[in-house]
């Protein structure tokens, strides 16, 4: 890096929360940083190059993003910045994306310093069960961050873009701990399973409800949304498993929850003598439309004697935040840590996921 007039190169990871970011092995800073409080953090944020002067020239923050989901930044030290100085750290961020991403399905390194506390073997499955954390895919965002980070048992997500079609779903399994965990996992397989298969959303309903039932013997579920968004004309189609209702924001103001009659929740509309009637709900987005799909521990989950975090206060900060403009990763990480901050200790998984149609 020398022959460049670049020194002190440091490699941080964000941490499961994303409120750190941390160095790596080999870099030159020890410490890590504040997400919400140094010019490092401001570079991961915003998903842009970030300079500030010290001592020894001018310190250049570049991040590092796998497609659109953002691993951590890189910081360097130059004499001077120039055009050419900030396309050489922008490269340079994008290798260490890609070593990071190969490297990282052969060691434990990079996952472990990402740790600020042991995860349950809960959390563990859970984690291992997540697509990347977010996606640009040019015509559709989406990102998505699951809370308590090293406790999360029911919660999940999951997308997919194939050609002009995004699909998605966030589940919310009954119960804490491993057992809700397995659930969910059972329940994510099962959709990908159906998705991958060709099938249409009631047909992956009916399917993942058959394997819960089997499994359970109908004293269990997993309430989910199972959309399916058309990325040419905004047409949006969606069960309602029994689950919250996606709240959707326009020009940023909030619309309100999106209708759909709920369906019985997964696991329990095979039962003997059950009407499993399957309702989907039709809508159409807008460019620039936001939709937010929470789990109810966003809304109910408190404190014990605590007052819940509750819908109208979810519906100011979204309307806030999507004011701002901020990106869907950062809007989701916002959230997520406001919901967190609000109660502290958390009575149940929280999962914020967004898609932004443009």
């Amino acid at each position: 890096m020398a022959q460049f007039g670049m020194r002190e190169l440091s490699v941080y990871v964000s941490d499961f929360e994303q409120r750190n970011l941390v160095p790596i092995p080999g870099s030159a800073a020890t410490t890590s940083l504040d997400i919400d409080a140094s010019r490092g953090g401001r570079c991961f944020t915003t998903a842009g190059q970030v300079q500030e002067r010290t001592d020894g020239g001018v310190r250049l923050w570049s991040v590092v993003v796998d497609g659109a989901a953002r691993l951590g930044v890189i910081g360097v030290t130059v004499p001077e910045v120039d055009d050419e100085v900030r396309a050489l750290a922008d490269s340079l961020a994008g290798v260490v994306a890609a070593l990071l991403v190969t490297r990282g399905q052969c060691t434990d390194v990079y996952t472990g310093i990402r740790r600020s506390q042991n995860f349950s073997l809960a959390a563990e499955i859970q984690w291992d069960l997540l697509p990347p954390l977010s996606l640009d895919s040019g015509r559709v965002s989406v990102a998505g961050l699951i809370q308590p980070a090293y406790e999360v048992g029911g919660d999940s997500f999951d997308y997919a873009v194939n050609g002009d079609t995004l699909d998605f779903a966030v589940f919310d399994a009954m119960g804490h701990g491993l057992e809700s965990s397995q659930l969910a996992h059972l329940a994510v397989s099962s959709y990908r399973h159906s998705r991958r298969s060709g099938l249409g959303l009631e047909g992956t309903y009916e399917a993942m409800d058959t394997v819960i039932a089997g499994r359970s013997g109908g004293e269990a579920y997993v309430t989910c949304i199972l959309a399916r968004l058309n990325l040419l004309d905004g047409t949006l189609s969606w069960i309602n498993v029994g689950h919250p209702r996606p709240i959707l924001v326009r020009a940023g103001s909030v619309v309100g929850p999106l209708e759909c009659q709920p369906t019985l929740p997964a696991g329990l509309a095979g039962g003997p003598g059950v009407d499993s009637l399957i309702l989907v709900g039709h809508d159409v987005m807008e460019p620039g439309d936001r939709l937010f799909c929470i789990t109810d521990g966003v809304v109910d989950s408190h404190r014990p004697g605590g007052e819940d975090f509750g819908e109208e206060r979810l519906i100011e900060l979204l309307s806030e935040q999507s004011s701002t403009r901020l990106d869907a990763a950062e809007t989701v990480r916002r959230l997520s840590h406001a919901v967190l901050d609000y109660h502290g200790v958390l009575s149940d998984d929280t999962t914020a996921f967004l898609v932004e149609f443009h």
